[in-house]
């Protein structure tokens, strides 16, 4: 079953109890930390702690030309409900070197995403671990669990790069193809507008005004996230994990139907939240409260399903 709306009906592939962890927990500090990536990327990470024992780890990976430091705020909502949260700048964003806009392979940014991976498996190897992809975070999650790693205890996925809400023409793409081999660096203004990623005023201004976020994509970054997205969605029966996916309704940027129909392909181990009206960032929209209920309480019910299997 599925949920599409407001928060009145719960309807998930997999039913679960929306009780929410207990909210004993207060946000106790953020710190930024150095990650040194596989090839010797440096990157910057942000770690967000509570005051108490947490629960579990959530590992935020961000979106094309933002940073992790916009996602302080939702953070340390999941810090007041006893989670641990990390996050790390992929190269080319944010804090970390790099070529902005810019990799040889998506093997690049899987390298980054496990050294933040076996940062917080070294640490906190106690703790279930959830990882979190963003847009093309997504993209990049679910490339990482296809093709690194399953040992999580979940896995939530919002508004992933699966397809395109306007991709560039045929045309464009063949040509793009042939610059991929002679010239990758090649780079284009992705055209993302503030006022795709969320509705409200407020939240536009903040992208507008924030120095470290960019526009740029070359053309082998294009054409290996489009490769990634080929090789997830012709693969739903290789996830074997939870899986908890959102998208809005009126994401101009990456296509609602796309990820609600991968959703149901994987089947039982997938649930899935269809945010009436909401845009891109659903975290920056009106419906963020709804998303952080039913996120954590999925959450909440899968950690409980983990320790009765125990």
């Amino acid at each position: 079953m599925r949920y599409s709306g407001n928060a009145k009906n719960v309807l998930f592939n997999v039913m679960f109890a929306p009780v929410l962890i207990e909210e004993s927990k207060h946000f106790m500090h953020s710190e930024e930390f150095n990650l040194v990536s596989g090839d010797g990327s440096f990157l910057i990470g942000r770690l967000w702690k509570p005051a108490g024992n947490p629960h579990a780890v959530i590992c935020i990976v961000h979106g094309i030309g933002e940073h992790s430091g916009r996602y302080d705020a939702w953070a340390k909502r999941f810090c007041e409900q006893g989670f641990l949260v990390y996050a790390v700048d992929l190269r080319g964003h944010g804090l970390s070197e790099g070529r902005r806009g810019h990799i040889d392979h998506i093997s690049n940014y899987l390298d980054d995403i496990s050294s933040l991976i076996r940062l917080v498996k070294h640490s906190w190897d106690e703790l279930p671990v959830f990882l979190y992809g963003h847009s093309m975070g997504g993209n990049l999650v679910l490339n990482f669990l296809l093709k690194k790693r399953q040992d999580f205890a979940g896995a939530v996925v919002t508004s992933p790069w699966l397809r395109l809400v306007n991709p560039p023409s045929s045309f464009v793409q063949k040509a793009a193809s042939v610059c991929n081999c002679f010239f990758p660096k090649m780079t284009f203004r992705t055209g993302i507008k503030s006022s795709e990623l969320s509705s409200i005023p407020e939240q536009q201004k903040s992208s507008d005004a924030d120095d470290l976020m960019h526009s740029k994509i070359s053309v082998r970054l294009f054409t290996e996230l489009n490769r990634g997205a080929r090789d997830v969605l012709d693969r739903p029966s290789r996830f074997s994990i939870p899986l908890f996916f959102a998208h809005g309704t009126a994401d101009e940027v990456a296509d609602f139907k796309t990820t609600r129909h991968f959703s149901e392909k994987i089947g039982e181990n997938a649930g899935f939240y269809g945010a009436k009206n909401a845009r891109h960032e659903l975290h920056c929209e009106p419906v963020a409260d709804d998303l952080f209920f039913f996120l954590t309480s999925w959450i909440s019910d899968t950690l409980k399903k983990e320790a009765h299997a125990k």
